[in-house]
């Protein structure tokens, strides 16, 4: 819970200060909002995700027709193809990397996962902010982006057990975060998944995720991945 209080509730104490705080404050509130979750039913959890097989070439990660796997392995249909930016120093790390390229001759496994906390999450937040209750707004918001978080890692783990992976083998990046920075293939998650068709979520122009508690990833099972950017941060000056 440390994360929600801290980042998405703000609390900026320290030691027997940030005790009080959490202990007087934060953890009644969440008491009650926890009780007017049950009540008033504004966060409804919903994920879809699903497996894919996969190589690589290079930077991109091609993902082929899982129908296709029980046919030869020269009638696999490609059917999507995500080209990753690797970085330019340090390790040149990729997300590519870390699955079987084409010239292995093994056909590996991708996993792509999509949760969100409901549109009614979004309306109770708006609702309160139309009302001038910018305070509890504030808290609800964050409740809501946590619960979602939360629900992305327990869709990570059981993606892991069925996968029949240690819960510390391998990791689950989001677009929009420093390993794959652009939100556009948002785009073929979508034409891989029902996504909007099973769990309500669509995509803006941007390629922004609606509504706002939710999220997307890929998840990579390789025993050696690790997060990393890919871009270096652009200081003051430039």
């Amino acid at each position: 819970l440390n994360t929600l209080w801290r980042l998405h509730w703000g609390g900026k104490a320290h030691g027997a200060d940030f005790t009080r705080l959490v202990e007087m404050e934060f953890r009644p509130r969440l008491k009650r909002m926890l009780l007017e979750v049950r009540q008033q039913r504004y966060l409804q959890p919903k994920a879809i995700y699903g497996y894919f097989p996969c190589q690589s070439s290079g930077n991109e990660l091609i993902v082929y027709d899982p129908s296709r796997m029980q046919e030869q392995k020269d009638a696999l249909k490609e059917i999507a193809r995500f080209q990753f930016p690797r970085q330019r120093e340090r390790e040149r790390l990729c997300l590519a990397d870390y699955f079987a390229p084409v010239s292995s001759g093994k056909i590996d496994v991708v996993a792509l996962q999509v949760v969100t906390m409901g549109q009614p999450a979004s309306e109770a937040v708006q609702h309160l902010q139309q009302a001038g209750d910018y305070a509890e707004a504030y808290f609800v918001h964050g409740l809501a982006v946590e619960m979602a978080e939360g629900l992305a890692e327990y869709t990570n783990r059981l993606i892991q057990q069925e996968l029949g992976l240690d819960r510390s083998r391998g990791r689950r990046y989001s677009w929009g975060y420093p390993a794959i920075p652009d939100l556009e293939d948002h785009t073929k998650v979508f034409q891989l998944l029902p996504v909007s068709e099973a769990i309500g979520i669509v995509l803006t122009e941007a390629f922004q995720l609606v509504p706002e508690q939710s999220t997307a990833a890929i998840v990579v099972h390789h025993q050696q991945a690790t997060y990393f950017a890919v871009r270096e941060q652009v200081g003051a000056s430039a």
